[in-house]
């Protein structure tokens, strides 16, 4: 039996003016497009082809290596938008295939661009293609065993958003959740970051989105803070020397100045030429 949207063993009949006619098991004839052709082939010979529905819905099939199958999901490019419907991803068939705007958020803002990559798996609606949306627990369920280490970045792609937090899924299609607490910003579905691995749970990961650098100040200012409730003030300030600073605090002058640039901004440091001490206002 032909199975639609995977790979299938057929024989060639014969050739055609435009490409070899393949046999199924009833004696119905399927193009495999000259183009669409790998290789050479003579009448007789088997070869494995993707079998999947043409621009006229009729059933044909491709030797091209499909990006996606009616059971195995991949990344896939966005290569059209249409507001109408959905957007357009690239299978590696003459045909992109639709993913439909009921996957998408209703705010238009937070749809992908041209370009975005978008986790997916083929699905038959009559006889068409369309793509489907996979859940975060059916991404889990790929199973790939990748192990990532904490603090490690990671490309992904964002999969979902909703108020918690966003899911995205890493080249490797592993599934990420990151808080809203550990964003900076306001994402689009498709779009391309760079996720820090912070903890790892079963089958997928906590990550985030804030720039090390800015963990790094963050964390600065906390140890800056904190030396300031224990000691009520400190003979520092942004002009104190290397060697002051680290006496104390085992940072950078830049790190240290970083960190008090932004408690300062913050309104929660005050200080004079000689010290600094916290604006308990």
């Amino acid at each position: 039996m032909i199975e639609i949207g995977k790979k299938n063993k057929l024989q060639i009949r014969r050739l055609s003016a435009l490409g070899y006619m393949l046999i199924n098991e009833d004696g119905d004839d399927i193009l495999l497009h000259f183009k669409e052709a790998l290789n050479e082939h003579i009448p007789g010979e088997d070869v494995n082809v993707f079998i999947y529905y043409d621009k006229k819905h009729r059933i044909t099939a491709t030797e091209k290596e499909v990006y996606v199958t009616l059971d195995e999901a991949n990344l896939l490019e966005v290569k059209e938008i249409n507001y109408e419907y959905g957007i357009f991803l690239n299978i590696n068939t003459p045909k992109d295939v639709l993913y439909s705007k009921d996957n998408l958020p209703t705010n238009q803002k937070y749809w992908p661009k041209v370009g975005d990559f978008i986790l997916a798996r083929l699905k038959i609606k009559g006889n068409t293609f369309i793509l489907k949306k996979l859940s975060k627990n059916e991404i889990v369920a790929l199973n790939n065993n990748i192990n990532y280490a904490e603090k490690e970045i990671i490309t992904s792609y964002v999969h979902s958003i909703n108020e918690k937090g966003i899911t995205v899924v890493s080249k490797d299609l592993m599934a990420i959740f990151i808080p809203t607490f550990e964003t900076r910003k306001e994402y689009r579905i498709g779009e391309e970051v760079k996720v820090t691995i912070t903890k790892k749970m079963t089958g997928w990961y906590y990550g985030s989105l804030i720039e090390q650098k800015e963990l790094m100040i963050d964390s600065d200012k906390e140890l800056i803070l904190n030396y300031l409730k224990i000691h009520k003030f400190m003979m520092l300030t942004a002009k104190s020397s290397a060697e002051e600073i680290f006496k104390i605090f085992k940072i950078s002058r830049k790190s240290f100045k970083r960190a008090y640039g932004g408690l300062y901004k913050d309104q929660l440091i005050l200080f004079d030429e000689h010290k600094t001490w916290l604006n308990n206002k």
